[in-house]
């Protein structure tokens, strides 16, 4: 009896050393570089919330967690303290570009003079669709 307690202490010890390191691993992977990554897909905001509107399922298959560079007039500024977000396309059927703060920073000043109805083109990771937001990028980079 003595000798299968300490064999599960051992298992255990064993176990417990390799959950940390899967966990460890988790935390500590590096981040997905979007900025240097080449878009899968170079399309226009309009064409790109209309795929997603008619075939939510195959725009996710299509877009879904891709790199994807989109073009379109600027209908929305949101600025907060730290984050901007640009919709493109229109109002109703968006295209909402979260900017990467990184971005934020380095572009402040021409950021600050975009207007609504100027054309602008944004590489970001494709989220998906949502009702309220229209197709959601995030981690979003202004193309030069």
């Amino acid at each position: 009896m003595n000798k299968t307690i300490k064999n599960l202490l051992i298992l255990a010890a064993i176990g417990l050393v390799i959950g940390l390191g899967v966990v460890y691993y988790i935390f500590n992977k590096p981040h997905r570089d979007v900025a240097g990554e080449k878009p899968s897909f170079k399309v226009e905001a309009k064409v790109l919330f209309k795929e997603y509107s008619a075939n939510e399922m195959a725009g996710n298959e299509k877009y879904g967690d891709k790199v994807i560079q989109v073009t379109g007039k600027i209908v929305e500024i949101v600025k907060d303290s730290t984050e901007v977000s640009i919709v493109l396309n229109d109002e109703m059927e968006g295209v909402n570009c979260a900017l990467n703060t990184k971005t934020v920073e380095e572009n402040l000043n021409k950021i600050n003079n975009f207007q609504v109805g100027d054309e602008v083109s944004l590489k970001g990771k494709c989220d998906g669709f949502d009702m309220i937001m229209g197709v959601v990028l995030t981690q979003c980079y202004l193309v030069k």
